[in-house]
């Protein structure tokens, strides 16, 4: 389990390694939003290049997040695609990518408009090779999100309570992160505290997701008879005990290297194995 918050502009006066100070593990930064208007401007989060450069500079895991007013698959998947041009085109993250599905002025009397929005913006990330998630209360998510819908994708649920002991139990799929309270404090500045139930950045890196290019396990050479290999006689070494260290023989060594007195080698003599 990881520990971590979720911040924007409103914690601009905080620093990613105050954060990391504080004992936590990793931050979701805000990237951007839609605004409430009748004309829904989309705006990048101006702390967010701050928070994302300190972090890469300390080697701490971040993941980015978008507060939507999307209500429609293509409100959702301009969202996401102003959010891949202006924030995470050419960066790397470790957490997930989320959209955050909370606005009461254009989301919550649409139930099918808002999954729709959701999975307009998941799959435009997603054929970017982002791992994507959704961000919403347990009650959104209980009401007014079609979750059924949504199985293919991670969520991030919040629902705040006295004590991070025990999970909430939810009527769907499982969830991979908790956000529990906002009561957290850094350096004076409250904040919202999550936790994570994945080790998101090794997921994340070994599947070559949110910029990361594909662990690949390399396998050692396999040892061939046909491959010589040389070793530089030592002092105080023997030719048995260079033998057992290579899994041969005396009488091999002596015929692959023309030895005439087999009690007899030198240090600095180059001998094929």
């Amino acid at each position: 389990m990881m520990k971590g918050i979720d911040i924007s502009k409103y914690q601009a006066n905080l620093t990613i390694a105050q954060i990391k100070n504080a004992g936590y593990e990793f931050a979701i930064l805000r990237g951007g939003y839609s605004t409430y208007g009748i004309i829904r401007k989309k705006m990048i989060d101006s702390a967010f290049e701050k928070f994302y450069q300190q972090a890469k500079t300390i080697g701490f895991p971040v993941g980015a997040y978008w507060y939507s007013t999307a209500k429609t698959m293509a409100e959702g998947e301009a969202e996401a695609k102003f959010f891949y041009k202006n924030c995470l085109q050419g960066k790397k993250f470790e957490m997930p990518i989320y959209i955050d599905i909370e606005d009461k002025n254009w989301q919550s009397n649409d139930k099918k408009g808002v999954t729709d929005a959701i999975i307009g913006f998941c799959n435009y990330l997603e054929s970017k090779n982002y791992y994507v998630g959704v961000y919403a209360s347990l009650s959104w998510f209980n009401n007014k999100i079609d979750v059924s819908r949504l199985k293919n994708y991670t969520k991030w649920v919040a629902k705040w309570v006295v004590s991070a002991n025990t999970k909430p139990t939810v009527s769907f799929s499982a969830f991979d992160m908790w956000q529990y309270t906002d009561n957290g404090h850094i350096a004076g500045h409250q904040v919202d505290v999550d936790q994570a139930y994945i080790d998101f950045p090794s997921v994340i890196k070994k599947a070559g997701k949110n910029g990361y290019a594909k662990e690949t396990q390399v396998s050692e050479p396999k040892e061939t008879t046909n491959v010589t290999r040389i070793h530089v006689v030592k002092a105080g070494e023997t030719l048995s005990g260079i033998a057992l260290k290579y899994n041969t023989t005396v009488d091999a060594l002596v015929k692959k290297n023309g030895i005439k007195d087999k009690n007899k080698i030198y240090v600095g003599e180059r001998l094929k194995i």
